[in-house]
């Protein structure tokens, strides 16, 4: 029975379903997801435009929920190269520029503040629900001095 329901799920998903990666075309995407090192859960949001219909750029912005007293603001510019497995599946490696802003409570009133610019190397899928969502999960690490860490997001995107 387990079987019959995710093929069922598979068939009602496939139909009309297009890989999202055509030149010109547009997506926003919100993003929920995990920093390993710093242990904070973070939610983002996105915007992605297709150069090629293989290449993209996805700049987001991140916000990295407050733990230990700390919190962080990352603003991310991502190039994506799209390897379109199906019509409904995807994967990219992606590679980019981050710059983020790091506050942690000192205590007693005080705050400390730090700006830093880093690199992004990383790898996602994504699943093309239909013609217009997509669901994806992007794994990535995030090379900034003193502050690097692995993190794993979940992603639902809208094309138009």
């Amino acid at each position: 029975m387990k079987k019959f329901v995710m093929m069922l799920m598979l068939a009602v998903f496939s139909l009309g379903a297009y890989a999202q990666t055509q030149q010109g075309q547009s997506a926003v995407g919100f993003n929920i997801g995990y920093g390993f090192d710093l242990k904070n859960a973070t939610l983002g949001v996105d915007y992605r435009y297709c150069i090629t219909d293989a290449v993209r750029l996805s700049p987001s912005l991140t916000y990295f929920v407050k733990n230990d007293n700390h919190s962080t603001w990352a603003i991310d510019l991502n190039a994506h190269y799209v390897v379109k497995l199906s019509e409904m599946f995807g994967f990219y490696p992606l590679a980019g520029l981050s710059l983020s802003f790091w506050n942690w409570d000192a205590g007693h009133g005080l705050s400390h503040n730090e700006t830093r610019l880093g690199a992004n190397i990383g790898l996602g899928g994504e699943v093309y629900a239909t013609d217009n969502l997509s669901i994806g999960l992007e794994v990535k690490y995030n090379i900034i001095k003193d502050f690097d860490q692995a993190m794993l997001g979940v992603r639902v995107g809208y094309s138009f």
